[in-house]
């Protein structure tokens, strides 16, 4: 598979995950974060400063989704498959970071990972990026 089009699909799957949190954080607000702060925390009240805090960090995250994703499909153009390998590396211990880290992590130790369709994303961006950046293509 050409590491083009790998970049161009896990761009677009980064700039989704990225546009999906911000969505949740910002536009759709408590209403979104209200049922996920009730089953990590029952019979707390989620105040406005909880609000803020829980909305701020996630629409950082949402936002650094987003440059990522900006970046890998700037860089998609590079013309040397080194380069291109390198970057698909990158972008795998960045997405195995993540998997690792946070999902795996959150799912087994805090019983409630990312949303389903998030974690599945993941999945297919980290072994996009380990197949490029051993396989791949110009």
């Amino acid at each position: 598979m050409k590491t083009k089009v790998i970049l161009t699909i896990n761009g677009i799957i980064h700039m989704f995950i990225g546009g999906f949190l911000w969505v949740a954080a910002i536009v759709i607000g408590k209403p979104f974060i209200d049922p996920i702060f009730q089953a990590k925390a029952p019979g707390e009240v989620l105040t406005d400063g909880i609000y803020l805090v829980i909305a701020s960090t996630v629409d950082t995250v949402g936002a650094f989704n987003i440059g990522i994703g900006a970046m890998l499909l700037v860089v998609r153009s590079i013309a040397d498959l080194d380069s291109a390998r390198r970057v698909l590396a990158g972008q795998c211990v960045l997405v195995g970071c993540a998997l690792l880290f946070s999902a795996f992590y959150n799912q087994i130790f805090m019983q409630g990972g990312p949303p389903i369709p998030v974690f599945v994303l993941l999945i297919i961006s980290f072994s996009l990026a380990l197949y490029g950046s051993r396989k791949g293509t110009l």
